[in-house]
């Protein structure tokens, strides 16, 4: 005998079927245990505090403040790493990521107007 496999019923799913077979969502009149219909979030999630400073956040300070326009590759993926590992460090690296893109767009005007002077001279 064939065993039903779960993309065999696709027609049958309905809105419906799937909320009641959810344990995550609450239905409205269904007989489910309260404790099993809250919401996601609340389930198992603990207040995570902060494990020590970011060190790519400290890195990319210290590239800002040599005026390198790399702090703010170096500050996103500080970021990034901030908020997957609940580390210290958030502040810093958007001050980073900030004083990059102003060496950046620094760096290209004063390139423009040494282009631009040196084409005038020759």
């Amino acid at each position: 005998m064939k065993t039903a496999l779960p993309t065999d019923h696709l027609e049958a799913l309905t809105a419906a079927r799937i909320l009641n077979e959810t344990a995550a969502i609450p239905v409205v009149g269904s007989d489910q245990d309260p404790a099993l219909t809250q919401p996601a979030e609340s389930v198992g999630e603990a207040e995570v505090a902060p494990s020590g400073w970011n060190v790519l956040s400290i890195v990319s300070l210290v590239l800002a403040l040599a005026l390198s326009p790399l702090a703010a590759l170096f500050g996103y993926m500080a970021v990034g790493q901030i908020r997957r590992s609940a580390q210290r460090g958030e502040a810093i690296a958007w001050v980073a990521v900030a004083l990059g893109w102003l060496w950046a767009v620094a760096y290209v005007v004063a390139g423009a107007v040494l282009g631009l002077t040196w084409i005038q001279v020759a």
